[in-house]
């Protein structure tokens, strides 16, 4: 577990060192298809091999398994003072046929209120991947805000190919992060708790990502450097401009969030 590295360098090899083993040991496909709609963005600036065997990331996986068993639940009447599965349903059920970019805006902010949870007070472990009906019930952390904003875009016809949940070293904070990235348009957008708006990838030169996982498969990350990342940005989905990290543009979520220690320990390789 990463709880017991203090070294910010640390954390960097052993997830790095992780994800290359992983990789090593399933093996690769190659580069993305080229029907994938990530195939020419080279995310934060990084080459990728992708490898579809998912079957190394035991709790992606059966948070997958968990949400399929739970999914008819949202079509349920509400009972009892607790309709936020319902609710959030009821949201993305709204935005469906509206601009792709405002969906991701919705989502993100809608997603964003709930409050911030670490693992340990919630489940009395380091690392836990909750459902929606956990994560809108109880908060969440990092992974949980990414997942339910995954699920909200398929929801909405997104394919998962557009879709990756990203796990980061969030050099300005030493911690390691996870944020959704969505294609769309020739460049991705991230999703992030810390972020009260949606981000074109190439703003953020201060995320180093390791790998990143879809439904489909998996991609590990190499050749991080901020000095040869994308020299301008797109803009983001409202057209107001680069959406970089500032009180300002600051979610609820990371309010709560920020100076928790276990955000920065969880590991997302074990079970």
């Amino acid at each position: 577990m990463f709880r017991s590295i203090t070294s910010s360098s640390s954390r960097i090899a052993r997830l790095a060192a992780a994800a290359a083993f992983v990789f090593a040991t399933v093996g690769s496909i190659g580069p993305a298809a080229a029907g994938d709609a990530s195939t020419a963005v080279r995310l934060f600036g990084t080459a990728e091999r992708a490898n579809s065997d998912i079957s190394a990331f035991p709790k992606w996986t059966a948070v997958l398994a968990r949400y399929e068993q739970e999914r008819a639940l949202e079509n349920r009447p509400c009972a009892g003072a607790n309709c936020a599965l319902q609710h959030w349903a009821q949201f993305v059920a709204g935005l469906k046929g509206q601009n792709r970019l405002r969906q991701l805006e919705a989502v993100n902010e809608y997603v964003n209120r709930t409050p911030f949870q670490p693992d340990s007070s919630r489940y009395g472990m380091a690392d836990y991947w909750a459902t929606p009906r956990e994560f809108f019930g109880r908060g969440g952390d990092c992974e949980d805000y990414a997942f339910a904003k995954y699920l909200s875009l398929r929801k909405l016809g997104w394919s998962a190919d557009e879709l990756r949940i990203a796990v980061v070293m969030h050099h300005q904070r030493r911690e390691i992060h996870a944020v959704l990235v969505a294609y769309h348009n020739g460049t991705a957008y991230v999703l992030d708790n810390l972020l009260g708006r949606v981000a074109d990838h190439g703003a953020l030169s201060h995320y180093q990502p390791f790998y990143s996982i879809n439904e489909h498969g998996w991609y590990h990350h190499t050749g991080y450097s901020p000095g040869a990342r994308v020299a301008a940005a797109r803009s983001n989905p409202s057209g107001t401009g680069n959406v970089l990290t500032s009180r300002r543009t600051m979610s609820p979520a990371a309010r709560s969030y920020a100076g928790n220690p276990d955000e920065s320990t969880a590991s997302l390789f074990t079970r």
